[in-house]
């Protein structure tokens, strides 16, 4: 299960969002994948992190937060689409949210798994 866990988590998902929603922005249509696959994902990795230390869950986002920005920067255009807190930030913060979850449903799985 670690080394699934450690596959999973080595996606980078802030960077496959925006790519998704610009590639989408572009050819003027609607994104409706775009929450239930992030939020899937979340979950999914964040049950998969229960037996994994915090430590490493953190270093793990952290990676994959630089791995986002920088293939954002390679592949999405920063042209305006992202205009309040520019093409980096935005991937930055998809990341933070991410992050957010995936801690939630650990500590969630946590819990259960003290109960059984």
């Amino acid at each position: 299960m670690k080394l699934f866990w450690f596959i999973l988590s080595l996606i980078p998902i802030p960077f496959l969002f925006h790519f998704y929603e610009y590639g989408q922005y572009i050819k003027r249509e609607d994104a409706p994948f775009l929450m239930p696959s992030f939020i899937l994902s979340m979950i999914i990795v964040g049950m998969l992190s229960k037996n994994i230390r915090v430590a490493f869950v953190l270093l793990m986002n952290l990676v994959t937060t630089i791995v986002s920005v920088i293939l954002a920067s390679k592949f999405i255009p920063d042209d305006g689409w992202f205009t309040v807190v520019g093409r980096d930030g935005a991937v930055i913060f998809v990341a933070i949210i991410y992050l957010i979850g995936q801690l939630f449903v650990r500590m969630i799985a946590r819990l259960n798994k003290k109960d059984d």
